[in-house]
Protein backbone atom coordinates (compact mmCIF):
# COMPACT_ATOMS: atom_id res chain seq x y z
CA UNK A 1 0.00 0.00 0.00
CA UNK A 2 1.16 3.35 -0.49
CA UNK A 3 1.60 5.96 2.81
CA UNK A 4 0.14 9.30 2.29
CA UNK A 5 3.78 10.92 1.46
CA UNK A 6 3.92 8.50 -1.53
CA UNK A 7 0.54 9.50 -3.20
CA UNK A 8 1.03 13.34 -1.90
CA UNK A 9 4.47 12.81 -3.99
CA UNK A 10 1.78 11.07 -7.05
CA UNK A 11 -0.73 13.61 -7.13
CA UNK A 12 2.15 16.37 -7.83
CA UNK A 13 3.69 14.83 -10.19
CA UNK A 14 0.24 14.02 -11.96
CA UNK A 15 -0.76 17.37 -11.37
CA UNK A 16 2.30 18.92 -12.66
CA UNK A 17 2.17 17.11 -15.81
CA UNK A 18 -1.14 18.57 -16.68
CA UNK A 19 -0.25 21.82 -15.55
CA UNK A 20 2.75 21.75 -18.10
CA UNK A 21 0.31 22.54 -20.88
CA UNK A 22 -1.35 24.89 -19.77
CA UNK A 23 -1.08 28.57 -19.19
CA UNK A 24 -0.64 30.44 -15.47
CA UNK A 25 -4.27 31.92 -16.50
CA UNK A 26 -5.42 28.12 -16.99
CA UNK A 27 -6.50 28.14 -20.90
CA UNK A 28 -4.68 25.03 -22.97
CA UNK A 29 -1.41 25.91 -24.26
CA UNK A 30 -1.98 24.66 -27.67
CA UNK A 31 1.13 25.69 -28.66
CA UNK A 32 3.08 23.19 -26.33
CA UNK A 33 0.81 20.56 -27.78
CA UNK A 34 2.41 21.62 -31.31
CA UNK A 35 5.43 21.90 -30.69
CA UNK A 36 5.48 18.40 -29.12
CA UNK A 37 4.01 16.99 -32.00
CA UNK A 38 6.26 18.56 -34.32
CA UNK A 39 9.00 17.15 -32.72
CA UNK A 40 7.16 13.50 -32.89
CA UNK A 41 7.11 13.95 -36.03
CA UNK A 42 10.28 15.12 -37.21
CA UNK A 43 11.92 12.16 -34.87
CA UNK A 44 9.43 9.68 -36.55
CA UNK A 45 10.68 11.12 -40.23
CA UNK A 46 14.35 11.41 -39.18
CA UNK A 47 13.78 7.37 -38.24
CA UNK A 48 12.14 6.44 -41.23
CA UNK A 49 14.86 8.34 -43.55
CA UNK A 50 17.51 6.61 -41.98
CA UNK A 51 16.01 3.45 -42.16
CA UNK A 52 15.47 3.25 -45.64
CA UNK A 53 18.68 4.78 -46.29
CA UNK A 54 20.37 1.74 -44.60
CA UNK A 55 18.32 -0.21 -46.76
CA UNK A 56 20.03 1.40 -49.70
CA UNK A 57 23.40 1.46 -48.39
CA UNK A 58 22.86 -2.43 -47.89
CA UNK A 59 21.65 -3.10 -51.12
CA UNK A 60 24.48 -1.66 -53.21
CA UNK A 61 26.81 -3.06 -50.60
CA UNK A 62 25.53 -6.72 -51.72
CA UNK A 63 24.06 -7.37 -48.40
CA UNK A 64 20.31 -8.68 -48.00
CA UNK A 65 17.83 -7.07 -45.69
CA UNK A 66 16.65 -8.84 -43.08
CA UNK A 67 12.92 -10.64 -44.29
CA UNK A 68 10.38 -8.04 -42.10
CA UNK A 69 9.93 -9.90 -38.45
CA UNK A 70 12.39 -11.85 -38.36
CA UNK A 71 16.34 -10.99 -36.94
CA UNK A 72 19.13 -11.04 -39.33
CA UNK A 73 22.37 -13.67 -37.86
CA UNK A 74 25.31 -13.30 -38.60
CA UNK A 75 27.49 -15.60 -40.61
Amino acid sequence: MYRKADLDVLEARESARHDALRHPDGSIDFGAYRKRARQARDAAIKSSLAAAWSMVANGFAGRAAPAPGRHARPC
